[in-house]
């Protein structure tokens, strides 16, 4: 009885055994088969023909050539080794100038890469005009470099050097006179034609008129970028403008005064007011 248990105990040991060695060799294989075909695969996604298997959109200040550098797109190169969104991530920290980047990729070796740049609302300098050279700022309050075509762009003063840097974001004042230049985009207020505003005052913004006279504003939350702020900007520009076609006299010299938070159908024109 007892020598019965003792084989019955060896044959059950040696199944064990047996069944361990088989599921060692099924792993192993697996394994081998799973690099072999990863080798494989990897095979499939390598660049060898750059113009054939990449396709880069090409903008006016950031060309295709940087955004295949930065990616790392090259003859060579392995697209299935290429961690594309920590590399788009990375892209769009790195150059402002870029407001966002599409990649498509299509199994196993060609990759798309589209992207659409900042468009200028403004130019950014500073008080003392010491800052620097080309800096713009969009629609968003982003600040960034570009260098063509700018010109015509109405200012925005900063208080202080050397100014908001590329890649950050106009705040306080500065983004308030942001919004004042986006609000008079609107066909209701392109009459006025702002020039510059100076966001260095405390209380409100200073800004300079296509006919040359100046404009003090300020409205409610005026320093919070919400649609509250706007709706009170937008309400305060038609004051505004309903005043300035009803005076008869030449602008010329004029400081219009538009900072009555509280009444801001309260719009007054002075030719003795220094600023």
């Amino acid at each position: 009885m007892k020598k019965n248990r003792i084989e019955k105990d060896k044959k059950t040991g040696i199944l064990f055994i047996a069944a361990m060695v088989v599921v060692v060799v099924i792993i192993v294989a697996s394994i081998v088969c799973y690099g072999k075909l990863r080798d494989l695969w990897l095979e499939q996604c390598v660049i060898n023909d750059f113009e054939t298997q990449v396709s880069i959109t090409s903008g006016r200040m950031v060309k295709a050539d940087v955004i295949a550098e930065e990616f790392g797109l090259k003859k060579g190169a392995n697209l299935a080794l290429i961690n594309f969104r920590k590399k788009r991530s990375d892209i769009l920290e790195k150059i402002p100038n870029i407001k966002s980047i599409s990649v498509s990729r299509t199994l196993p070796d060609k990759v798309a890469i589209s992207f659409e740049e900042r468009t200028p609302s403004a130019r950014v300098l500073t008080k003392s005009k010491k800052s620097r050279y080309g800096r713009v700022v969009d629609s968003d309050g982003v600040v960034f470099i570009f260098q063509n075509g700018t010109d015509m762009l109405p200012v925005i003063r900063e208080a202080y050097d050397p100014g908001t840097p590329p890649g950050a974001n106009l705040k306080g004042k500065a983004l308030s006179a942001l919004m004042l230049i986006e609000a008079c985009k609107e066909p209701d207020f392109q009459e006025l034609g702002i020039l510059e505003v100076d966001s260095s005052k405390p209380d409100f913004l200073v800004a300079t008129l296509g006919n040359y006279s100046r404009l003090k504003i300020a409205w409610r939350d005026m320093d919070e970028n919400t649609r509250k702020s706007r709706e009170n900007l937008t309400k305060q520009l038609k004051y505004l403008v309903n005043a300035m076609r009803t005076r008869v006299a030449p602008d010329s010299g004029i400081i219009w005064n538009a900072t009555y938070i509280e009444t801001p159908e309260r719009v007054t024109a002075n030719t003795q007011e220094k600023l």
